[in-house]
């Protein structure tokens, strides 16, 4: 190991003599201090050295309003004559489309003339796809102009005009919007006790599954419980028909706690449902993937059904009737679509690194869930049946944490992201708006308020 260093040690020798010298000579420096010259200006930047003018720069004019830009609908062709021409039309009635026709025939049936039809088709041709026009779809004829409906809600008008010839456009159907509040106690049922209220489906449908991110409604609502919600509903003007429900808060007072969620549109982008303080409703996975259903059979030791031994049943069962829509738990990704032995058709979907969830005993699998394709948070994956190992129609549903089975209705769920601080501000005055709607009601409101059910009974 000596000879070694000292084989070493000439090597380092230059090294380390100008290691001491910078030393010493560092030691030696002293702090410069000015004399009041001035230092160098910085080299300018060569941008500013080109001739130039300025300029004004105008962004960009937002896209205007559909409902800006198209007429109104009109209950009738005549009307709509009148208001695009002035002038008048008449013998107008309704004809029905029939197998094997097209747009074309039907007009003949009407007694257009050949020239009429062909220029009537050709102008309708560029505002709706002819070849996608349903059987039975009505269409309201005039002696100069026709209208009918699209499947997206839009009118489609046609006339003769005196000075331009035939012309089509689109035409807006008027809607008249409305507020309604609903609440009722709980007796034995939230679906009874709403039907009893007239909730519409859609709204009540929505309501459960904002609400069945924490409440499982099959083992937690008792009788005395209550519920209250705000929804919006659009009206057809001209039909009177029910075209569209808004449900803008739920809420519900289960065993004397107080849950109570806002809907907040984030900038048309994307709704979430907050309660007063911003913690989003929504929870990683929806524990009860299907509405309406009774729980059969739950999680644990049980004798099966079928084989009569005492098994592990690693999942709960929901039975609901053939054909009942089965919605995915939360967004993630397909992993397995098909038949799974004793499962029958199944589904299984990953959530994330963390959570996975299964479905079984399908009578058929919603179309598009194949590996690899993506799914968001309530949609439709399947239907209930009785395939595989099963006695009847009913839902098999896991969940999985780590790869592990866990009980679904009892595992811990993180809960979702709180409302963003920049949005904050505007989502506080949308909870304002509606505690005022509601308080115009007249309605008992128990949101915020210190109420046992028993009181809300007595009310």
């Amino acid at each position: 190991v000596a000879t070694g260093a000292s084989l070493i040690a000439p090597a380092l020798a230059p090294a380390l003599a100008l290691s001491i010298g910078a030393t010493a000579a560092l030691a030696a420096m002293e702090p410069i201090r000015s004399n009041g010259t001035p230092l160098p200006a910085p080299k300018p930047d060569i941008a500013y050295l080109y001739p130039g003018e300025p300029v004004d720069i105008e962004t960009p004019t937002p896209r205007p309003d559909v409902q800006s830009i198209l007429p109104r609908a009109t209950r009738s062709v005549a009307e709509m004559y009148l208001a695009q021409t002035g002038q008048t039309t008449r013998n107008e009635d309704s004809f029905e489309l029939r197998s094997g026709e097209g747009l074309g025939k039907v007009l003949r049936r009407a007694g257009y003339a050949a020239s009429d039809i062909a220029a009537a088709v050709d102008a309708v041709s560029g505002r709706a796809s002819l070849r996608a026009l349903p059987v039975g779809l009505e269409l309201r004829i005039a002696d100069d102009g026709f209208a009918f409906t699209t499947r997206n809600g839009r009118d489609i008008f046609a006339i003769d005009d005196p000075e331009e010839g035939w012309i089509a456009f689109s035409a807006i159907r008027p809607v008249e919007r409305y507020l309604a509040f609903a609440q009722g106690v709980i007796d034995d049922s939230i679906y009874r006790a709403a039907g009893s209220s007239d909730i519409p489906d859609d709204a009540l449908a929505e309501y459960i599954r904002v609400m069945g991110f924490s409440v499982d409604f099959q083992r937690e609502v008792r009788s005395g419980d209550a519920f209250e919600l705000l929804y919006e509903q659009a009206v057809d003007s001209i039909t009177g028909d029910l075209v569209d429900t808004k449900l803008h808060y739920a809420g519900l007072m289960l065993s004397g706690k107080q849950l109570g969620y806002y809907r907040f549109d984030h900038d048309g982008t994307r709704v979430g449902w907050y309660d007063r303080d911003g913690q989003s409703a929504a929870r990683t996975l929806i524990r009860t993937p299907i509405s309406g259903a009774r729980l059969s059979s739950s999680f644990g030791m049980r004798r099966h059904p079928i084989s009569g031994y005492n098994k592990m049943h690693k999942g709960v069962d929901f039975a609901a009737p053939s054909g009942t829509p089965i919605i995915a738990a939360g967004s993630g990704v397909i992993t397995k679509s098909g038949w799974l032995g004793a499962y029958g058709r199944y589904v299984s979907i990953r959530h994330n690194g963390t959570y996975s969830t299964a479905y079984a005993h399908m009578s058929r699998i919603a179309r598009g869930i194949t590996p690899g394709a993506r799914v968001e948070q309530g949609q439709i994956i399947g239907y209930v049946g009785s395939s595989g190992r099963s006695t009847g129609p009913h839902l098999h549903y896991e969940i999985l944490v780590n790869n592990r089975k866990v009980n679904p209705l009892t595992v811990s769920l993180p809960t979702g992201e709180k409302i963003p601080p920049e949005l904050l501000a505007p989502f506080k005055k949308r909870v304002e708006l509606v505690e005022a709607e509601v308080m115009a009601t007249g309605s008992l409101h128990f949101a915020g308020m210190e109420l046992l059910p028993s009181e809300l009974a007595s009310n």
